[in-house]
């Protein structure tokens, strides 16, 4: 692989987060989108609950319609003061080790981000050699999804930085499902549009947020998120 560029690695090291642009090349980021927005993918629907988190987006989108309206209302009034979030996602590790089926794109990008050349590469970028595994999920936000703010902090879990490789063609500010990074204030101090084809690597703990999509949206956002580790996550 080519390394990553000196001034991407100078910017995170000097301010904890950096875009890096199609590190993954032009063919296998379409390749990517493709398997993302085909009729393949089986999402789940990622909501904060005291049962869990995930409950398949096709069984969540059949309920009676006062039924999903209650459990939005439910999801709206606890984000109002609280962490919460709504979002589709697909843990490709989770996948590959219950032998569910995926598009061969995302069974070759969770194989390529734990090969040792990409390993080397997260490793130039940070200057950090502790990174030994790295997690992926796909993720899908549509109208109406949210992620509030939050710091990636997990006891135990060993993660080092966060990474969203963005895969959305076309994106503009006004959709909102920006990346937004906040101070201790509360202010946003950098936001990231998810631009096609693009890195973002920012260091663990650190807060951000991704703002509510439109509704007026035309198309879902669409990327693979997950963690530099230094192990493997627990189970």
């Amino acid at each position: 692989m080519t390394p990553p560029p000196a001034e991407a690695a100078a910017r995170l090291a000097e301010t904890g987060r950096v875009r890096v642009e199609m590190p993954l090349g032009e063919e296998t980021t379409r390749g990517l989108h493709g398997a993302l927005a085909g009729t393949d993918m089986v999402w789940n629907r990622a909501i904060r609950t005291p049962f869990g988190t995930d409950v398949p987006a096709a069984v969540f989108d059949a309920q009676d319609p006062a039924e999903k309206a209650r459990l939005i209302a439910m999801v709206h009034e606890e984000a109002a003061e609280g962490f919460q979030f709504i979002y589709d996602r697909l843990r490709l590790g989770l996948a590959r080790t219950l032998g569910l089926p995926l598009p061969a794109p995302l069974d070759g990008l969770h194989a390529l981000f734990n090969d040792s050349a990409w390993l080397d590469w997260t490793r130039a970028l940070t200057g950090d050699d502790r990174i030994a595994y790295v997690d992926a999920q796909a993720t899908r936000y549509l109208p109406g999804h949210f992620l509030n703010g939050h710091d990636d902090r997990h006891e135990d879990a060993g993660r080092l930085y966060a990474y969203v490789l963005n895969l959305t063609p076309r994106w503009r500010p006004e959709w909102g499902g920006l990346l937004a990074f906040t101070d201790e204030a509360g202010d946003v101090t950098q936001t990231f549009v998810p631009a096609f084809g693009t890195l973002n690597v920012f260091r663990v703990p650190q807060p951000h947020l991704v703002t509510q999509v439109a509704d007026f949206a035309p198309e879902p956002r669409l990327s693979v998120t997950g963690w530099w580790r230094t192990t493997p996550p627990p189970g």
